[in-house]
């Protein structure tokens, strides 16, 4: 039900693969996923990650009509002692964040409840004119507080427009979602996987420790206390950055690129 494929080199594609069902979640599928994001985690060749969905839609959210149960401790690696249902789902956003490769979310069709919320995991997200928000959860009357949905969403869009739609339960189209700030592009009719593409070749083309430095920098100081707090966390990887091979190496082709210099 999720697939890992090998796209381009440094690209690989995490595709939700339950079309009948618009890629709803059950606790099979999060193990799956969970499991996804490990071979992707520990493949030191791949850069960037598109998470989509097949068929006509990325996620509608939890499967309401069999969810499945969830793995018991020790029939998971990430199922350890206290680690009940929802703590299992939810932290699937804490191992997206975790992931050393930068995350693209390519929106298709609807995105609703935990569609909606590992979307606004990931580091980019990109929309299909067919694309649908909608933070779902407090339409199956409980709370609408489920899955990170209430930390990651206010810091996307703030905090006016991310009450609006946590409370109201609305969804919202790809042209809304833009307008918001949800997305970064919509991508034209039949263009999304091309789009998707376009922004992982760009990151692929820097160095895995760049980006991989600059995607914990980013995340680390959405929640930094200060400017101060923020520069020191910049200036201390900025002055570690030039030790990493990759780096070292990137940086002397860039100047040959830049200067003529073949020193």
């Amino acid at each position: 039900m999720v697939e890992v494929l090998a796209i381009e080199p440094h690209i690989s594609m995490i595709r939700l693969n339950r079309p009948d069902r618009l890629n709803a979640l059950t606790f099979e599928m999060v193990a799956e996923i969970h499991d996804a994001l490990d071979t992707v985690g520990n493949d030191t060749e791949c850069k960037v990650v598109i998470l989509t969905g097949a068929g006509r839609g990325f996620s509608a959210g939890l499967d309401l009509k069999n969810w499945g149960t969830a793995p018991e401790p020790g029939e998971h690696p990430h199922v350890r002692a206290g680690i009940d249902a929802q703590t299992f789902i939810s932290n699937l956003v804490v191992h997206m964040r975790d992931l050393p490769q930068v995350i693209i979310a390519a929106v298709n069709g609807a995105a609703f409840g935990g569609g909606l919320a590992l979307a606004c995991a990931s580091d980019i997200r990109l929309a299909g004119p067919d694309a649908r928000f909608c933070s779902a959860f407090i339409r199956t009357g409980l709370s609408g507080t489920d899955i990170g949905i209430t930390y990651l969403l206010p810091r996307l869009i703030g905090n006016a427009r991310a009450f609006d739609l946590i409370l109201t339960g609305r969804d919202i189209d790809a042209a809304e979602a833009f307008q918001m700030g949800l997305v970064s592009r919509v991508a034209d009719e039949g263009g999304l996987d091309e789009l998707a593409l376009s922004y992982a070749r760009q990151m692929a083309a820097y160095t895995a420790t760049g980006l991989r430095t600059t995607k914990e920098v980013l995340w680390h100081n959405t929640d930094a206390p200060s400017l101060s707090s923020a520069l020191a966390v910049e200036i201390r990887n900025q002055n570690l950055m030039q030790y990493a091979p990759d780096v070292r190496e990137y940086m002397k082709n860039y100047r040959q690129r830049t200067t003529g210099s073949k020193s």
